[in-house]
């Protein structure tokens, strides 16, 4: 259940001074049993953030000590919860905006740290007379809509030149906003954060933006939000009376001894390349209600996911920026009916030289605890195109685990398809993973790029448009002409976590 509210905040940063005036949604949640850890972390890995009810001192101590490793807090007691409460004597040990009634801008906590603790954990013990509204963002969202609509204030944020964050003993590291690397995304409203003036030009625009994805949630006492704090900016309405709030900072416990396995599609799995061209430029001409072709439009097809190929033509062929959401819309609603109809007319999917051979390996392959491999698709394709390029070629699809695969429809870039998966693959397992347990199979430059980007394995095989000198020249962990040459060296890390050489 939802409502809309408006919510309009002055917010500060040095000589910045912003007014924004936004329409916020205000969101009754979901709330699970505190006791139910799996559907808690399943929630949280998943979706960044789980609400709890019937929470107290006690079985929020628990909690924590279920789901991560307890930071010791700055003040508070010894079970690791901090009292949160609007006190003159607090305010003075820790300066801000947290320990008085004000507004508390969006922020991440410990944001100064090399890695902010990632679970936050906060239960409401005394709601207020007036206001105290939890504020949450998911920068996710955030994310892609700069993706999509501001590369250059995107570059600035993933870029550590332009930022700096105030670490415990006061000095300012230099770290970036979003880190793609890691998927941590840091921000705050106050002066622990410098920014360099080419950033501030900006700000505007990413404040717009994070307020423009903000949504209020108000709690009852006994209530409870986990929150990624890696991925979500919170913050609190002001207020008056006295509320207090128990929280714990915990860091992830310890990524499970396991490695995921995921495929890109269009030469990697199978080509296609007619039947890709002939389906979406026919899809998009419907939409747009002008004949758009493959000729007319100058826009590289390779290695880009769908939702940015798909915005990067409309714009090419001036659709009006207002309408970019919509027509995407209504083009991926069609496009797999049309992918049918050029099937339907003569054009084909083949699957990739030896590809079958390969999976056939990768279903009898075990880990070294002796359980089958993780094996999913990481793809620039929507879901329904994917599965029917795989089918179209003949390989099975039920090799797949869709539950941890990520689809092209739905993020902009390689390097969020990948963010999306690994929480997946954590909700999945109600462990955290790092990046660098993933292992990409790709054909292009863009998927060696991608996993290079985010700390991911890579294997490279020359089965699409380019070359195997071509691809070794990236420097990929591994390539290869054909996949089956790729067993060894994918079995020494599926068994054991060793590398096998290769030259």
């Amino acid at each position: 259940m939802s409502k809309i509210v408006p919510l309009a905040i002055t917010v500060s940063n040095g000589s910045i001074n912003t007014t924004i005036t936004v329409t916020k949604i205000n969101i009754v949640p979901e709330f699970l049993d505190i006791c139910d850890v799996d559907a808690i972390n399943e929630s949280f890995y998943e979706h960044g953030v789980a609400f709890v009810e019937d929470s107290n001192e006690e079985r929020l101590a628990s909690l924590g000590q279920e789901l991560g490793i307890i930071v010791k807090p700055r003040n508070g007691i010894g079970n690791g919860i901090s009292n949160i409460r609007c006190s003159p004597d607090l305010l003075e040990q820790a300066p801000g905006r947290g320990y008085s009634s004000e507004e508390l801008f969006f922020h991440t906590d410990r944001s100064g740290w090399d890695v902010p603790p990632r679970i936050l954990i906060t239960t409401l013990k005394t709601k207020s007379e007036t206001g105290g509204q939890s504020l949450f963002v998911d920068t996710r969202a955030v994310v892609q809509k700069l993706q999509l609509s501001d590369p250059h204030l995107y570059k600035l944020i993933t870029n550590a030149k332009y930022s700096c964050f105030r670490a415990d003993d006061g000095s300012f590291i230099p770290r970036p906003i979003y880190d793609e690397k890691s998927g941590i995304f840091r921000f705050r409203f106050d002066d622990g954060i410098h920014i360099a003036p080419s950033l501030v030009d900006k700000i505007s625009q990413l404040k717009n933006i994070i307020f423009q994805n903000a949504f209020v949630v108000e709690l009852k006492p006994g209530q409870c939000y986990i929150a990624d704090n890696h991925r979500f900016l919170h913050g609190r309405t002001s207020f008056t009376g006295t509320r207090e709030l128990l929280r714990i900072l915990a860091h992830a416990p310890p990524a499970m001894p396991k490695h995921f396995v995921l495929f890109d599609v269009d030469g990697t799995l199978c080509r296609a390349e007619a039947l890709s061209i002939d389906a979406y430029y026919g899809c998009i001409s419907h939409v747009v209600g002008r004949k758009i072709t493959h000729e007319n439009t100058k826009i590289n097809l390779h290695g880009v996911t769908d939702l940015s190929l798909l915005y990067g033509i409309l714009r090419f062929h001036q659709v009006p920026e207002e309408e970019l959401e919509r027509t995407a819309k209504k083009f991926f609603a069609l496009h797999p009916q049309y992918l049918r109809d050029s099937l339907e007319r003569g054009f084909v999917s083949k699957p990739c030289p030896q590809v079958q051979e390969f999976l056939n390996w990768m279903t009898n392959e075990t880990d070294s605890h002796g359980h089958p491999i993780s094996v999913g698709l990481l793809t620039g394709n929507s879901k329904a195109n994917a599965l029917l390029k795989i089918s179209a070629a003949g390989l099975p699809t039920e090799i797949f685990d869709l539950s941890i695969s990520s689809f092209g429809d739905e993020h902009p870039s390689r390097a969020s398809l990948v963010q999306d998966a690994k929480s997946k693959i954590e909700a999945r397992h109600g462990l955290p993973i790092r990046t660098s347990q993933i292992i990409l199979i790709g054909d292009t430059p863009l998927d060696i790029e991608c996993a290079q980007q985010t700390g991911c394995k890579v294997v490279a095989v020359a089965s699409g448009n380019y070359t195997q000198e071509k691809l070794i020249a990236l420097t990929p962990d591994f390539s290869c002409d054909k996949l089956p040459e790729a067993q060894d060296y994918l079995s020494g890390i599926l068994k054991d976590g060793r590398e096998v050489e290769w030259n």
